[in-house]
């Protein structure tokens, strides 16, 4: 049966209103926006499309070399939504202070942003220059010069006086060891412990633990009970293994066993009755204004030993639940340790399954690292990448293969107009309807030279510190004044400048004097 013109009617009114993207809920959903965009959507929004009142000012548009910032040239990181952020650079190019920058914004209530409700945040820090005097503290540790913020580091329990060292000159800061419960232990983080792959060759004792896991997930099925750390060694121990196969075996469970919650026995005076306590672990409950720095800064952790450790307390953070305070999840410095290891591996898997599932998990993730070439699959799912000063083609070249607005042929000084905008007719959503003079006074960067890649590379090795380029194609730049149409960035660049901390900025270089 056919259906009547009234059915018709209604099935074209869910096309109409699904097509009706171009509203308040766009840039609630946006990465990042411009201040004229915050102005007009917080002029049209109503009861049932409110604007977000989460936001927090990145940095100013420079792109024209104006001499004077205009109220449109204003960038916002949106707080309120999910998204992922990958900044790079050479050292000494601002990395690390866009990174505490974001941070502030999800974290610290300040003149630079609106935040009702603050995030809670963890980031993971790992240096190799660490000795028994001392190290680099990571720089978000600066966060704790705010009163407010509460500022906690795990640390490996073999450089636990090294690392109170290092971090005794900031105030508000509490240091702790590491310490992971049984209970926190499964399947899963078992097997990215071992580093264990699901392809390629595996030494033999790596199929033994493979088989000893399976049959532990198969009885914990059957009984409906947890993981139980101690029946894995039990039947790991039980395997006939050789000398060779149980050295690299056992120095694994090693690593995990010196960060796992101690007993302590005790003994009574009175009775001489033993008393077995347990230590629990670190409190993983999530707390708004509060960043855990999980630094594994020891000459006794190998960096991937620190990408196996980083993955637990990643899986921790999120399994806590997400209603309660939003969640943002940094890594600073990423090239010291996310390397071509099984463990950094499993790191960067479980990061873009994070990535993919930012929506429903309610997080943010900040990667900061000097070379772009740690992990290309993040640079394909990040929703904003930053980068700051480099000299290297290299570098450059990653860059060409994973960022829409860097991704340049011959062709795209033709298909780029003269204000620089992705499609050439001053409208970044190429609707015509009213915002190209708002397009034309947020310019994006244009590139007149013969070889836009040439002239692209030449910008960024051009940056001063503090400077970076900007890509983001689901970034809102411009709005009409009804909020009826958008601007979107697209394939183009902004050249930007970020703000300044308003914590302590203790990312300036050490002089000789």
């Amino acid at each position: 049966m056919a259906p009547d013109m009234f059915t018709l009617a209604k099935r074209v009114q869910l096309i109409e209103k699904a097509g009706d993207i171009e509203t308040i809920s766009d840039f609630n959903a946006s990465p990042l926006f411009t201040e004229s965009v915050r102005y007009h959507a917080s002029l049209n929004e109503t009861a049932s499309q409110p604007f977000s009142a989460q936001y927090g000012l990145l940095g100013g548009n420079i792109t024209d070399d104006a001499a004077k910032m205009k109220l449109n040239d204003l960038i916002y990181y949106n707080v309120a939504a999910p998204s992922s952020t990958f900044i790079c650079g050479s050292q000494g190019s601002g990395k690390s202070h866009t990174l505490s920058c974001l941070l502030e914004n999800c974290l610290i209530k300040s003149v630079a942003n609106e935040l009702p409700r603050p995030l809670t945040g963890i980031v993971f820090h790992y240096d190799t220059f660490i000795s028994d005097a001392g190290g680099s503290p990571c720089e978000a540790a600066f966060l704790s010069t705010d009163p407010k913020m509460k500022v906690r580091v795990l640390c490996a329990p073999t450089n636990i006086t090294s690392i109170k060292k290092t971090y005794s000159n900031f105030p508000n800061i509490k240091v702790e060891e590491l310490r992971i419960n049984e209970a926190d232990l499964n399947t899963k983080r078992m097997m990215d412990l071992m580093a264990i792959k699901t392809d390629g060759d595996m030494p033999l004792y790596m199929h033994v633990v493979t088989r000893v896991l399976r049959d532990l997930r198969r009885e914990q099925q059957s009984a409906d009970s947890g993981f139980s750390y101690r029946d894995f060694l039990t039947r790991i121990m039980s395997e006939e293994l050789t000398d060779s196969q149980k050295t690299p075996l056992m120095q694994r469970l090693d690593t995990l066993t010196s960060f796992m919650a101690k007993e302590k026995v005790t003994m009574a005076a009175d009775n001489f009755n033993l008393h077995i306590s347990r230590s629990t672990g670190n409190n993983w409950a999530p707390t708004p204004r509060q960043l855990t720095i999980v630094d594994l800064s020891c000459p006794c952790v190998t960096a991937e030993t620190a990408c196996s450790l980083f993955n637990i307390c990643l899986s921790l953070f999120l399994e806590q639940n997400p209603d309660k305070v939003g969640r943002v999840v940094a890594l600073d410095e990423a090239h010291k340790y996310m390397n071509a290891s099984a463990e950094a591996s499993a790191l960067t898997e479980q990061l873009l399954a994070t990535i993919r599932l930012q929506r429903h998990l309610g997080v943010r993730v900040i990667i900061s690292t000097q070379e772009p070439t740690v992990s290309p699959k993040l640079l394909d799912l990040c929703s904003v990448t930053i980068v700051h000063r480099f000299t290297s083609p290299d570098w450059l070249h990653t860059l060409q293969r994973h960022l829409a607005g860097v991704s340049i042929t011959r062709r795209m000084k033709e298909k780029m107009g003269s204000n620089g905008l992705g499609n050439g007719n001053g409208n970044g959503n190429g609707n015509g309807n009213g915002v190209a003079s708002l397009g034309s006074r947020f310019q994006t960067l244009s590139l007149e030279d013969s070889d836009p890649t040439l002239a692209m590379f030449m910008q960024i090795v051009k940056l001063r510190v503090g400077e970076a380029l900007l890509f983001s194609p689901s970034a809102v730049i411009a709005v009409d004044e009804k909020c009826s149409a958008i601007e979107k960035l697209n394939n183009g660049v902004l050249k930007i400048k970020i703000r300044k901390r308003v914590t302590e900025d203790g990312g300036k270089s050490i002089m000789a004097g």
